[in-house]
């Protein structure tokens, strides 16, 4: 099974978010910020249960969506700022490394919070890139766009082919 966990904005924000994306092409995925990315686990159960328990035992999250940026020519993404989500996502990653595959333990270890807007391969253009860009930076600019992430969703797919779907919602600490 591959896994990886995220912070789904709220309602509002993830609503904004769809909003810009969906005149221009699927995503695939909801909008999120990923803390830790897709792994392949070799040990489900001990996987799921330390990811539970260190988010489980952390604070709430305060995230600011601050700008647009760009991975290479290949992805969209609204900047994240938030020391917090560092410090989770380095307690992630070191924890559950031992129960995942070898070639993907290497992989992912530093850390750019990002909302991905729109992804070539997802069939994205640079047009669509332009257009969504702009979008996002008049929707950035009306107001602080910022929120306090209250817990962390545990997203799964069974297949290589499939899509990922929501195994669980993890409240962080209150």
């Amino acid at each position: 099974m591959k896994y990886f966990i995220g912070i789904v904005p709220p309602d509002n924000i993830a609503d904004a978010i769809v909003s810009i994306q969906q005149p221009f092409g699927d995503n695939r995925l909801e909008p999120h910020i990923t803390l830790r990315p897709p792994v392949t686990v070799i040990e489900d159960a001990a996987w799921l249960r330390i990811a539970e328990r260190i988010c489980a035992s952390f604070p709430p999250i305060p995230i600011a969506l601050t700008g647009t940026g760009n991975f290479g020519k290949g992805v969209l993404f609204i900047d994240v700022k938030s020391d917090t989500l560092v410090k989770l996502h380095r307690l992630i990653i070191e924890a559950l490394k031992p129960f995942e595959q070898a070639e993907t333990k290497q992989q992912n270890q530093s850390v750019n919070p990002h909302l991905t807007l729109g992804r070539l391969w997802c069939g994205f253009t640079q047009q669509h890139f332009i257009e969504m860009k702009k979008l996002a930076e008049e929707y950035l600019a009306k107001e602080a766009v910022s929120f306090d992430a209250t817990f962390v969703r545990i997203h799964f797919k069974s297949s290589g082919h499939s899509r990922y779907t929501t195994l669980k919602d993890i409240p962080l600490m209150m």
